[in-house]
């Protein structure tokens, strides 16, 4: 690979363990992985900091699923048609069940009230909070383990 053609941006990564490794460099690259065209940012690291030939990251997993099995390793390619993100809206108002209320004319009351019901906001408060720190010290309370 030649340095040259690195961009300057460098990332900390860091990974199991809290290891980390600062990259040297980055660059766009196009590729043919299970005869689907991929563009990726491969990030590269000093050989010496990484026991593989390479990590898959976001970048692929943004474009494609990968499973793993007994006969190797299969990308999946997200489909870029318009039919993924078709969505079908339904009109989901909840049918009623009055058929405890036996009077005919409760029930068509009760439905016509259920109806035309519009929730409003019923009071608000005037109440302000504001919190003055005595130091620099971070307030933070860890989680609870129950």
């Amino acid at each position: 690979m030649d340095p040259t053609k690195l961009s300057k941006n460098k990332m900390l990564l860091t990974g199991i363990g809290e290891a980390k490794v600062t990259t040297i460099g980055s660059f766009e690259h196009e590729f043919k992985i299970d005869d689907e065209n991929y563009s990726l940012t491969l990030h590269v690291v000093p050989t010496d900091k990484l026991k593989f030939k390479a990590v898959i990251g976001s970048d692929l997993l943004e474009q494609a699923s990968i499973s793993f099995t007994k006969e190797g390793v299969k990308f999946h390619k997200y489909e870029n048609h318009a039919q993924l993100m078709q969505i079908s809206a339904e009109n989901l108002q909840e049918e009623l069940d009055l058929r405890h209320v036996e009077n005919r004319q409760i029930k068509k009351e009760l439905e016509k009230l259920i109806q035309d019901y519009k929730p409003e906001k019923t009071a608000s408060t005037d109440v302000t909070m504001r919190i003055i720190l005595k130091d620099e010290e971070p307030v933070c309370q860890p989680p609870r383990l129950d």
